[in-house]
């Protein structure tokens, strides 16, 4: 089986690391050897940077590409993501969910840690949801944050991975910075394939997956920014799956999938990140989602399509 931390390392090594100038990014050696790449943290980043961001923390097993969202009113650049193994790349490299100790700090902003280190450490709800462990001697986490990450805290990242501090590779972002935004609103495919299993699809039945979705506006403020990409997820990302099953497999799911069908559908999100006390895993777990889910099935050439984009709710928190 390939190893994604061996190509995710390959990427940072070939593609960011001799370009952090061109990147508008800063390249740092910790004094316990560890490489932090600051992407858009306190460095500018940028365009190439978001989008360099995401092709590492999926490990390459994806195309990811800008468009162009038009809805309504609303004329803003897209995130495009095309990926094949949308299990390995999503659940066991980009999904968000690595555990890091929150804070009891006034307005602090749980940070995130993503990346196909998850796939070596094993040690969090959605890693475990696929089967794929890989083995390593380098990785590349992904850190998603507003306080640069410390000697401590790649230490722990290295004992947890069982890995040398001078093998990992970090790359940093802010929410609220241009590659964070670019690198929240990529995640439709990571966020809706765990609603498919979720909601009881069987995920081994998934050819490939594409998703698009507006690039929320920068915006210092954490908070704001944490507000801002979620409901453009939400309310304005788009999935399209390929899948070989059953039509009734897919007729039993579809419904139950896109954003419209939760039970806060519409209720603010800023309301709700608060309630969670600015913990995004504290927050109802069934708003996450997308707005709108097509499933082709290639079994029988049937197309299933759900949800709905709310322009109403993306304007309030785009202008």
């Amino acid at each position: 089986m390939f190893s994604i931390n061996q190509d995710a390392v390959k990427i940072v090594k070939e593609k960011i690391l001799p370009y952090v100038e061109q990147l508008n990014c800063q390249k740092m050696v910790l004094k316990n050897g560890a490489t932090v790449v600051d992407m858009g943290l306190d460095a500018p980043g940028g365009w190439l940077a978001g989008k360099l961001f995401i092709d590492a923390t999926i490990a390459g097993l994806g195309h990811v590409d800008y468009g162009r969202f038009q809805y309504g009113s609303i004329d803003l650049p897209s995130i495009d993501v095309y990926i094949d193994q949308p299990q390995i790349a999503c659940l066991s490299s980009q999904f968000s969910s690595w555990p890091m100790t929150p804070k009891d700090i006034p307005g602090y902003i749980r940070p995130f840690g993503c990346g196909p280190a998850r796939a070596i450490a094993q040690n969090d709800f959605a890693v475990k949801v696929w089967d794929y462990v890989d083995a390593h001697h380098e990785t590349v986490f992904g850190l998603q944050a507003d306080v640069f990450p410390d000697e401590e805290f790649v230490d722990e990242v290295a004992a947890t991975c069982k890995i040398s501090p001078e093998n990992i590779y970090l790359l940093a972002v802010r929410t609220g910075s241009l590659a964070g935004s670019i690198n929240v609103c990529s995640r439709t495919i990571e966020t809706s394939i765990w609603r498919l299993h979720v909601k009881g699809f069987d995920i081994k039945k998934v050819i490939s997956g594409m998703g698009t979705c507006p690039i929320a506006p920068p915006v210092k403020d954490e908070f704001r920014a944490m507000v801002r990409v979620n409901v453009a997820v939400l309310y304005g990302g788009i999935v399209r799956y390929v899948v070989d099953c059953a039509d009734s497999e897919i007729e039993a799911v579809i419904d139950k999938l896109p954003t419209n069908s939760a039970k806060r559908y519409g209720y603010s999100f800023a309301k709700m990140l608060e309630e969670g006390e600015r913990d995004i895993f504290k927050t109802d777990k069934d708003i996450h989602g997308v707005a709108i889910f097509e499933i082709m099935n290639y079994a029988t050439g049937s197309v299933f399509k759900a949800g709905e984009i709310r322009e109403e709710f993306l304007k309030e928190i785009f202008y």
